[in-house]
């Protein structure tokens, strides 16, 4: 007799993994054959051991080895007790709800109790939240717990926009490997030497445990590509240099000769107002530079035929001037002299015509900043920028303080704006900060005593104010908002510049209403003292400029 054929099939009930999820969801609700407690400070959670195994490598680990929380009834946890109640719910329902402020807790969860695959989860919601405003923190939160996406999103971030980033707060809790690790990528955008100052800037915001660093992160920027008036810059204000790296920062200058121009040091004082014979005030229509091998001051240009008086000019690789005074009304002309080739060059003019102001270069921008305009009886509170590269003028955020006459110097990303009269044509002691990458304007403490018509240089991590009729001399701290009175001048200096040469400062001449001086006087900070230079200026001086240059077979 044939043997009957055995039927074989398959039964699947598709509803029971859901069904039994939810029956041992229940179970611990009602705490039915739960067998251990999960405890973070005030919360306590009934769990069943078998469940959190399956769940989680951590649990089982902890439930196999013979450890106290083997035998015990009560597990501590050292998570937010919100995080564990979700992470709990999770284990038992396989969902849970991701949020902004939840999701890093979330993934350091994951990381202790070695949940793969929500901490992935986590990774692809947190894809969504990083933009420039955030990027740094998840760049170093990334990092730190594995997530390799968010790490590369935030660092491409980082790089492709990094001196919108580089200048603000998060930035600077930065490692010096971290850091490294940011400026030493070839995909960075940004021009070297906004690098160099985000690292001048990450140092001094710790100054005393990063010190130390600065020269190694210093290393691993692109120096060579930076101009060898910028390096100079640094070489001369920046006192975190050791001797030992000196002969590689020549080297970096030498290297960067290959780039730009070959450098020779001179000081060059522009235009202003002289004495002349008979001792009328006369617009000087020249440029010189100073000689060191024959002691004299030389020609170096003329300047434009329909500039007035009053205006300013600034240095940044080449020499920009901007607005003036002439025939009782305020000029908006610009013109750039190339050192190299040795020639004025009409630029776009100005938005608001204005005389009495300040002009300075920062990265690839030129600020012109306060002054009067064409309305004689108003003090200008408006900045504008000047970008060289696209030849283009742009408003920036007005001053907290309408100023003519100001001082201004940059440090880091930043232009103080100090002292200056306003409209009443008192002198006031303002300490106003423009944050370029923030692109608005703050105070900080008043200086503690007016500068009447001074100058100010950043040396040395320093701003130093000088000069001016009252002989002042005051050094600020931006790192500690102080100001520190020193020694005076000699002689009055009232509208003369100043500029930082080879550790020293240097003022030259000055007067009130006419040019009253052709002194130079030097200030050494090391000792607080002062003394006149080796020489004078060609004739008495004010309202003109002084630059430390590298010029080309001037």
């Amino acid at each position: 007799m044939a043997s009957a054929i055995t039927k074989v099939e398959r039964f699947v009930d598709k509803t029971y993994k859901n069904d039994f999820m939810k029956g041992v969801h229940k179970l611990r609700q009602k705490e039915e054959f739960t067998d251990v407690t999960l405890q973070s400070g005030d919360v306590h959670i009934r769990c069943h051991r078998v469940v959190l195994a399956v769940a989680s490598e951590y649990f089982k680990a902890m439930f196999r080895c013979g450890i106290q929380e083997n035998t015990t009834d009560t597990v501590q946890l050292t998570m937010e007790p919100d995080i564990v109640i979700n992470i709990i719910n999770y284990m038992y329902t396989g969902e849970i709800e991701l949020t902004v402020d939840n999701v890093q807790s979330l993934v350091k969860a994951c990381d202790i109790l070695q949940r793969d695959a929500l901490k992935a989860g986590c990774e692809d919601f947190m894809m969504s939240q990083v933009d420039l405003t955030n990027c740094v923190g998840f760049f170093r939160f990334a990092a730190l717990y594995r997530l390799h996406k968010v790490q590369m999103k935030a660092k491409g971030l980082m790089l492709a926009d990094f001196k919108t980033v580089a200048f603000n707060d998060e930035f600077k809790q930065l490692s010096c490997s971290e850091l490294i690790n940011c400026i030493k990528d070839d995909d960075m955008i940004v021009d070297d030497e906004d690098v160099v100052e985000c690292v001048l800037d990450w140092v001094h915001h710790d100054l005393l445990n990063r010190k130390s660093s600065f020269e190694t992160t210093l290393g691993h920027v692109r120096l060579p590509y930076c101009t060898g008036h910028y390096l100079r810059h640094v070489l001369d204000t920046c006192d975190l240099l050791t001797p030992k790296w000196t002969p590689f920062t020549n080297t970096k200058l030498a290297v960067a000769g290959q780039y730009h121009v070959h450098t020779s040091e001179c000081l060059v004082v522009v235009g202003g107002l002289s004495c002349s014979q008979d001792n009328a005030v006369v617009e000087n229509n020249i440029c010189q530079y100073y000689d060191e091998s024959t002691n004299c001051w030389e020609s170096l240009t003329r300047m434009p035929p329909s500039v007035g008086r009053y205006y300013s000019v600034c240095y940044m690789g080449s020499l920009l001037l901007t607005g003036g005074h002439k025939g009782g009304a305020a000029m908006d002309e610009c013109w750039l002299y190339d050192l190299v080739t040795k020639t004025w060059e009409p630029m776009p003019p100005l938005i608001t015509a204005r005389y009495y102001h300040h002009s300075i270069s920062l990265a690839d921008c030129v600020y012109v900043i306060g002054g009067k305009g064409v309305d004689k009886t108003n003090v200008l509170a408006s900045v504008e920028c000047f970008s060289v590269s696209r030849r283009q003028w742009s408003r920036m955020p007005d001053l907290q303080h309408a100023v003519r006459i100001p001082m201004a110097v940059t440090y880091g990303n930043k232009i103080f704006v100090l002292g200056g009269r306003d409209a009443a044509n008192k002198d006031v002691r303002y300490t106003q900060v423009f944050d370029s990458t923030r692109c608005e304007c703050t105070t900080q403490s008043d200086m503690t005593e007016g500068c009447s018509l001074g100058a100010a240089v950043t040396m040395n991590s320093a701003v130093y104010v000088v000069g001016g009729h009252n002989r002042c001399c005051l050094k600020y701290d931006p790192a500690t908002n102080t100001w520190t009175k020193l020694s005076r001048p000699l002689k009055k200096h009232g509208i003369a510049p100043a500029v930082v040469w080879r550790g020293s400062i240097l003022v030259s001449g000055g007067g009130g209403a006419k040019p009253e001086s052709s002194v130079i006087e030097q200030y050494d900070p090391l000792t607080d003292s002062w003394c006149d230079w080796k020489t004078t200026l060609d004739a008495k001086q004010n309202f003109h400029a002084m630059f430390h240059v590298d010029l080309k077979d001037a």
